[in-house]
């Protein structure tokens, strides 16, 4: 967060040796920075922020805040990457891991790698043939001088094939290996509809076909939540922290603490896509070829499938550099208590 500055890295301090392997994996990452665009956004949350601050608070961004220590953004920097993993245990928590849930994964994550694991499967049963007669819209009409007029109608005969669409999916979390004694189930769905046909062909492979799943390991986010002594129920805690005094710490955004917390997201991002593009594709895309056919009989099939969804657009995600300025009285009340604000001027949000 923040820049970093390229001679000194505070008050006295030389900057370090680089590091090679840091400042490459550092540089391919910021080739796909969008500045202008993430200044943005900032920007359009600010204003969402203001509505729910006091009128005398003004968030802003850490560089216009002045005379803020070096050590302010490391603060910064442990603050947002534990807001982020908050963020990340409220998505766990939508996805079916409660309290109880939470404390077997971190328990599990002390010893064996935690991985979650979206599956699905669907079968193509085929339930019977119809036959009806279509009157077509048009009319002939035949005039005889002997009979006068008639009107016919022309009858089409209609062949129609029903199929039975059965989906289901589940999503578990597993310690090791899947298939082993370590393994917890969070959620899953099923349901079923009619489809209609003109052919005979099946609309579907015909039989049970398994989906290929998708996976995400979360053993690193786990092990970053505490629970209070140990107990379970106890609400969780959050414990990142960047290790200042290793060897590979160079800066607030370069050192191997935040490199692993932004490799843990960009996974479950990945998995996240992938998750919706499974919904789409083997769900709710079967949920509108039946719609139809829902419609006409009545029944609520796939519908029971789909839950709410909400746009990302829609999603106000709190989790914001920014740094505030409070007068001096206020700055040393805040700080009295622990005594970690570093020696600036700048508090966070």
């Amino acid at each position: 967060p923040g820049r970093v500055p390229t001679t000194r890295l505070g008050r006295g301090q030389p900057c370090p040796t680089p590091n090679v392997s840091l400042a490459s994996e550092h540089a391919a990452t910021m080739i796909q920075f969008d500045e202008h665009g993430f200044r943005r956004r900032v920007e359009e949350a600010v204003v969402t922020l203001q509505k729910l601050l006091h009128s005398t608070r003004r968030p802003t961004f850490a560089e216009d805040v002045p005379n803020h220590s070096y050590q302010d953004k490391y603060l910064l920097a442990e603050f947002l990457t534990n807001c982020g993993l908050a963020a990340q245990c409220t998505c766990l928590e939508a996805l079916g891991v409660g309290t109880q849930q939470l404390a077997t994964l971190v328990e599990w994550s002390a010893s064996e790698t935690v991985t979650l694991r979206l599956a699905g499967r669907q079968r193509c049963t085929f339930l019977r043939e119809e036959e009806r007669e279509v009157e077509s819209k048009a009319k002939v009409v035949k005039e005889s001088t002997i009979f006068g007029k008639s009107e016919q109608k022309v009858v089409t005969r209609v062949n129609e094939w029903f199929w039975r669409i059965d989906v289901e999916w589940e999503l578990v979390a597993y310690a090791g290996t899947m298939g082993g004694p370590r393994q917890l189930r969070l959620q899953g769905r099923s349901g079923s509809a009619q489809l209609k046909t003109t052919t005979s062909a099946t609309p579907e492979p015909a039989g049970q076909v398994e989906f290929i799943p998708t996976e995400v390991p979360i053993t690193w986010l786990l092990q970053q939540v505490k629970l209070p002594g140990g107990l379970v129920g106890a609400a969780h805690v959050l414990s990142f922290k960047i290790d200042r005094d290793a060897e590979g710490c160079r800066t607030p955004r370069r050192n191997p603490q935040v490199e692993a917390a932004l490799h843990a997201a960009r996974e479950l991002c990945a998995w996240s896509k992938r998750v919706c593009q499974f919904m789409n594709q083997r769900i709710f895309s079967k949920a509108e070829r039946c719609a139809k056919v829902q419609a006409h009989t009545g029944r609520d099939g796939f519908l029971a499938l789909i839950a709410s969804t909400h746009q990302p657009s829609e999603l106000f995600v709190p989790v914001l550099p920014l740094f505030e300025a409070r007068p001096a009285e206020e700055e040393a009340d805040a700080a009295g208590g622990d005594g970690d604000g570093g020696d600036g001027d700048g508090t966070l949000v």
